[in-house]
């Protein structure tokens, strides 16, 4: 009995002994892989999307294939609300070759909180990266990165009302309008504005064409017409009612007093 116990220790030594130096050999490989991003993309669908498209690199320049490589970024607002989620897998990335992966993430604008457009922020955005390397060695990371936000609407501003004419009936009017857009994307589309003086009293309506660059700024005007019988000029205040249609999204109304 003791000559197959004693095999059987020799055997189950040699097992770990091999076993540990698979491990070793996987863990020096590692030193020889290497990651890369590359300039993050920014595409628009015909639903008023946004896909963000970050390159990554993979130089498996190791021993060893890496298996099952799952990353996935989560961005939240402020709030911790969730804004969007996606995925990517690859089955494998074999030992000694590059390999190239474009994560796409899409961000549906009208999913965002109204305030996103008007204003810079800082989201959140959850990564987790997982993979299993040398087909024994499970392995994933989790960390949180910071993304600006720039909005595309920062600072719309409208001015006061400027009455002028001398038509008996109308008052020509005209209304300065301004923004900067701080997002990574062209602003092209349609400005709709409603005139009201009070309350509810609607003097008139009013719509512009908008194409503003990515970081630039837009200035422009809207031209009213007025019923002298509503309002006297110099003397006018009430509110405006704003809505946007754009490539990008639809927003509306957003009230601004004026006055």
């Amino acid at each position: 009995m003791n000559v197959p116990i004693r095999m059987l220790g020799i055997a189950t030594t040699i097992f770990w002994i091999v076993l540990a130096a698979f491990i070793a050999s996987a863990a020096y490989s590692l030193k020889d892989l290497g990651f890369g991003v590359g300039d993050p993309q920014f595409t628009t669908t015909p639903d008023h999307g946004l896909i963000f498209t970050l390159p990554l690199f993979i130089d498996n320049r190791g021993y060893y294939s890496l298996k099952s490589f799952d990353l996935t970024t989560v961005f939240s607002d402020a709030e911790g609300v969730e804004i969007s989620k996606a995925s990517s897998f690859l089955p494998v990335i074999p030992a000694e070759q590059n390999t190239s992966i474009l994560h796409n993430v899409t961000l549906g604008l009208n999913g965002i909180a109204e305030k996103y457009l008007f204003e810079d922020a800082n989201l959140t955005c959850q990564v987790t990266a997982g993979l299993n390397f040398a087909e024994i060695v499970p392995t994933q990371l989790s960390a949180n990165v910071g993304f600006l936000w720039g909005a595309p609407l920062y600072g719309f501003k409208l001015g006061n009302p400027q009455l002028s004419g001398s038509n008996p009936t109308y008052l020509a009017t005209k209304v300065p309008l301004s923004f900067e857009n701080h997002a990574a994307f062209d602003i092209v589309g349609n400005v709709t504005v409603r005139l009201f003086a009070g309350q509810d009293t609607l003097l008139a309506e009013s719509q512009s064409t908008i194409n503003a660059s990515k970081n630039t700024r837009y200035s422009g005007a809207l031209n009213f017409s007025v019923p002298v019988s509503a309002a006297s000029a110099g003397n006018l205040s009430g509110h405006f009612e704003v809505y946007f249609s754009t490539t990008m999204f639809e927003c509306g109304p957003v009230v601004i007093p004026y006055g």
